[in-house]
């Protein structure tokens, strides 16, 4: 009679789907990390540093110092070398508010090409900005409003008539003896002595005779710093010594016929369009304080701690 024998019975090995699944999450991480890190480190890619060859890089688009370069000389007629640091800052600014303003213009599908191209982009996004201030008709009430916060802004428009004479750098004379033969011309002239024989006896030139014009136009001609000078000087009136490059000069008002404030009805014309700007600008810079807030903006160090926007 045949034995029959069982075989032993094997247990099945237990499988630990946790187990598995934490294994599978690890693997997950550490390939993401991988290639995030060669991503992130990759040529052409986006850092917190700027490359040697740009000022800037607005959200990874690089603003490169040939472009600065050219852009300084462009605005300004100076270069890198004989220009201040405000006017690079200044530069830059612009050139930074550009980018964001085309970086804008792509995200609403207008085109990309040449410099003159981006100029049109960048007027294209600001009159979409600006374009319902622009074909709006405010009340009078907003009007009035502004007016009233401006008072001394809408005046008629003063005229002048002024003599402008100067003691040259031709005279070979130092800058302390121009400006000490200009004080006492400016006396000579106060006491009421002829001009002919200030001019000679203090050897003063007067290149051109002007007659009465607008402020604008003097202004113009005598340069900011010389007619805030005269602009509030009344007939007779005479300016003290002011240097102008290698020149002195000294500025005798014969009439000032100052401006004088308008009603708001008769500004009205001014007002509208002093307004409409104002609003213009308003939605402009609250444009770009928006576009710079979700932008990454990286300016380079030797401009860093400079830059202001």
């Amino acid at each position: 009679m045949s034995t029959v024998v069982e075989a032993p019975t094997v247990a099945e090995p237990s499988v630990s789907h946790a187990r598995s699944l934490a294994f599978s999450a690890i693997g997950a991480i550490v390939g993401l990390s991988i290639a995030g890190y060669g991503l992130f480190t990759a040529a052409g890619t986006s850092t917190r540093s700027v490359p040697n060859e740009a000022v800037a890089l607005i959200n990874g688009q690089p603003i490169l110092r040939g472009d600065f370069s050219a852009q300084l000389e462009n605005e300004t007629g100076e270069t890198l070398a004989t220009s201040s640091r405000d006017t690079q800052l200044k530069v830059l600014n612009d050139m930074v508010r550009e980018e964001l303003l085309v970086q804008r213009s792509l995200e609403l599908n207008f085109g990309e090409t040449d410099q003159d191209v981006r100029n049109a982009l960048v007027s294209a996004v600001m009159r979409q900005i600006t374009v319902q201030v622009a074909t709006a008709n405010p009340a009078q009430q907003q009007l009035r409003a502004f007016y009233d916060q401006h008072p001394g802004r809408f005046t008629t428009e003063g005229k002048i008539e002024v003599r402008d004479f100067l003691v040259s750098n031709a005279s070979g004379r130092t800058t302390e003896e121009k400006l000490r033969a200009a004080r006492a011309a400016a006396e000579a002239l106060r006491s009421g002595s002829p001009v002919q024989r200030i001019l000679r006896d203090f050897d003063l030139q007067e290149p051109q005779r002007h007659e009465e014009d607008y402020y604008f136009a003097v202004k113009y001609r005598l340069g900011d710093a010389l007619f805030a000078q005269v602009r509030e000087l009344h007939s007779g009136q005479v300016s003290d010594p002011q240097p102008v490059g290698s020149d002195v000069h000294i500025v005798q008002v014969l009439k000032n016929e100052m401006p004088q404030p308008l009603s708001f009805e008769a500004a009205a014309d001014q007002v509208l369009t002093a307004y409409k700007e104002a609003e213009q600008m308003r939605l402009m810079e609250a444009t770009i304080k928006f576009l710079r807030s979700k932008s990454s903006i990286v300016i380079a160090k030797d401009y860093a701690s400079d830059y202001q926007p």
